[in-house]
């Protein structure tokens, strides 16, 4: 009996490997033979999978994928079906599997499975019947692994509902948690993961004003792992500011000065990608649309957004073809240009002409001063060129 479930085991570790290959036929019947397992049966092979410390990693990696999507998509039809040692089994393998796991990839990506279970396991009435994972989380996040810390907070990230309708309850705890772990000066990355908590935890409540308010404090803390992380090329933290300015502005009133600093800092920096200075942007664009009222209090900062629009709309690639084409290029989307002109026609119409169209003018003319100052000059070096060629200058008409 053992040697067969080995064997078949082992079968379904070929099977993994050819959902990933690169021949399509081969990829479609391994995809077809896969849906014909038992859901049972998959938990089982993925779970086995997971927890070989014998089996390559792109295997755990597909194995990881799959059981996280056979959860989120046929929970209904599986999970209530398994008898109760089997759910405990499952429960129990994952959180041993997220303490044993050396890989920081396959870690994560099993903290995304018991985030995904714990999400289908909180009942109608709020109730999380997996209490082993709230525990887990309040000793991982307290624990001197940095690992364990981490997959505290990614479980918190992904699934910040997981204290169901005891949220209220430990509020002061969630709150605890989340400043301790951005105050950690030794792990960047832990800051990090904390501040996407936060936003996650406060996007998750956006409707709650007194939780907005209560949460208030943490705020700065996210902004300063904003930066940070910017100049550590991870932009992760940045998109979680756009969300929050999409989705709930009003957490951002008590420090809507010092995000809007920042955000004009990070889009005016060079150094940094040009996505990065594109959500940096997104930021304030987006504020317009949803909190314009909050904006024009700050029109000073806005003024001085209003260059750096203009500056991203001529920061231009040189292209001999660009003026016989006829549509622009995927990769023509996300350049500062488009990024720019898309902001300045956004801001407008968020604040009003009234408010934006002097900030215009303003730049306006004095890019068109520096552009006449330049034309100016490169005409005088070509009317120098042409005396001492003796020909026609094209930009004076004078003959030599």
């Amino acid at each position: 009996m053992a040697l067969t479930a080995m064997a078949e085991q082992q079968q379904f570790y070929l099977l993994l490997g050819n959902l990933m290959s690169p021949d399509n036929n081969i990829r479609k019947q391994s995809e077809e033979t896969y849906d014909t397992i038992p859901g049972q049966n998959k938990i089982t092979f993925l779970l086995q999978a997971i927890r070989d410390a014998t089996a390559a990693e792109e295997v755990k990696q597909m194995a990881a994928v799959l059981l996280r999507r056979l959860l989120s998509s046929s929970f209904e039809e599986i999970y209530p079906g398994l008898t109760l040692e089997m759910q405990t089994a499952i429960k129990t393998e994952l959180l041993t599997s997220i303490q044993q796991e050396s890989t920081p990839n396959i870690r994560k990506k099993v903290c995304d499975i018991a985030a995904e279970l714990c999400r289908n396991l909180i009942d109608d009435d709020g109730n999380n019947q997996w209490p082993e994972l709230l525990k887990f989380l309040f000793d991982s996040v307290n624990s001197d692994s940095v690992n364990l810390r981490e997959a505290a907070l990614h479980i918190f990230w992904n699934f910040p509902g997981i204290f169901g309708n005891q949220q209220q309850h430990y509020m002061e705890v969630i709150k605890r948690m989340l400043v301790q772990c951005m105050q950690d000066q030794a792990n960047p990355q832990i800051r990090t993961l904390a501040a996407r908590a936060a936003a996650s935890f406060v996007l998750s409540n956006e409707s709650n004003t007194a939780l907005l308010k209560h949460f208030a404090d943490l705020l700065p803390g996210i902004l300063q792992s904003v930066n940070e992380s910017c100049y550590q090329g991870d932009d992760s933290v940045l998109k979680s500011l756009v969300e929050i300015a999409d989705t709930a502005p009003k957490y951002l009133r008590p420090n809507l000065e010092a995000t809007l600093q920042l955000c004009l800092k990070l889009c005016a920096d060079t150094n940094l990608t040009n996505m990065q200075r594109q959500l940096a942007l997104e930021v304030i664009v987006t504020l317009s649309e949803t909190a314009a009222a909050m904006l024009r209090k700050h029109t000073a900062i806005v003024a001085q957004s209003v260059p750096q629009m203009l500056a991203m709309m001529v920061d231009l690639e040189d292209d001999d073809e660009w003026a016989m084409a006829d549509e622009l290029e995927d990769d023509d989307f996300d350049s500062n240009a488009v990024a720019g002109e898309s902001a300045l026609d956004r801001i407008a119409c968020g604040l009003g002409g009234k408010i934006i169209l002097p900030m215009i003018k303003q730049h306006i003319m004095q890019m068109l001063q520096n552009l006449l100052v330049l034309i100016s000059c490169h005409c005088l070096n070509s009317e120098l060129q042409c005396r001492s060629m003796k020909i026609k200058c094209i930009c004076t008409s004078t003959p030599y």
